[in-house]
């Protein structure tokens, strides 16, 4: 569980998250799309500070968001009350591998509550890479086994990943540099300027990341610097295929992009759709 009283994996990023990812919403639409074909609740694992969840929940789905930052969560939260939301999303804070949470119930329906669990959520999603967080195969497997668990018996799992790019995962410089990531516009006029770094571990297929979080005013007069590590491991296209298959669940497409495209050596990320098997 998460909410134990101590620093949770994340935690940090609560403050600076929503600047560093302002950018963020071309995956928005492609979710949103995919919970209307699903058709019922939808449970995101790894939410952040509620992007996701938000927009779902704006659109208007049933929606409940996990992420093991009670931070994270708190902000996610507040955030949900700001918007009016509160009643369409609710936010756990608790680990993806061993979360259990309930399709939330109709207002005024407390009529089998068991049989809501047994029915499970129309759609689960690991969006932003948040699956990339499982570190090893034992991981993922009980993150995907997990998700399964919550889906109904026809419900669709969807995440994405980085596309592995070996190139730059083990270019040498890349770990004594940094590079420039991308400058992201504030809504003040200032500029968070994101830098990285990459150290790469072959064998785990585990990238030690390192970004640098530098935010400017609109003077240009630099207001502060972050540094901000964190681990992913790089999953390939058919070793996930693989994974998902061995997890339950039945692959019905991979995309390249958010539009449906197809993954190519162009592709930034790969984006899984699979319905859970019988």
């Amino acid at each position: 569980m998460a909410d134990n009283g101590t620093t949770q994996p994340y935690d940090n990023w609560a403050d600076i998250y929503d600047k560093v990812y302002a950018y963020l919403d071309y995956d928005i639409s492609l979710y949103i799309e995919l919970a209307r074909k699903a058709d019922g609740s939808v449970l995101e694992l790894g939410c952040g500070t509620g992007r996701v969840s938000l927009a779902l929940a704006d659109a208007g789905f049933d929606v409940t968001g996990v992420d093991v930052s009670p931070r994270m969560i708190e902000r996610a939260t507040a955030k949900a009350k700001e918007r009016g939301l509160s009643a369409k999303v609710r936010f756990v804070a608790e680990d993806m591998l061993n979360v259990e949470v309930r399709v939330p119930a109709e207002p005024g329906d407390d009529e089998e509550p068991a049989k809501e669990m047994k029915e499970g959520f129309a759609m689960v999603c690991f969006p932003f890479r948040s699956f990339q967080s499982m570190l090893t195969v034992e991981e993922q497997r009980e993150a995907l086994e997990n998700a399964a668990a919550h889906l109904r018996d026809d419900g669709v799992l969807v995440l994405d990943l980085f596309v592995p790019e070996m190139d730059q995962l083990g270019n040498p410089h890349d770990e004594a540099v940094p590079f420039h990531v991308r400058d992201v516009d504030q809504p003040d006029g200032g500029t968070i300027v994101v830098w990285g770094q990459n150290m790469w571990d072959p064998l785990a297929q585990v990238n030690s990341a390192r970004l640098i979080i530098e935010e400017l005013d609109p003077s240009g007069l630099m207001l502060y610097r972050l540094y901000r590590d964190f681990d992913l491991r790089y999953t390939f296209r058919y070793e996930m295929e693989h994974l998902l298959e061995l997890s339950g669940f039945e692959v019905e497409a991979v995309y390249g992009d958010f539009d449906g495209g197809e993954v190519t050596e162009q592709s930034d990320d790969m984006v899984f759709v699979a319905r859970k098997g019988p």
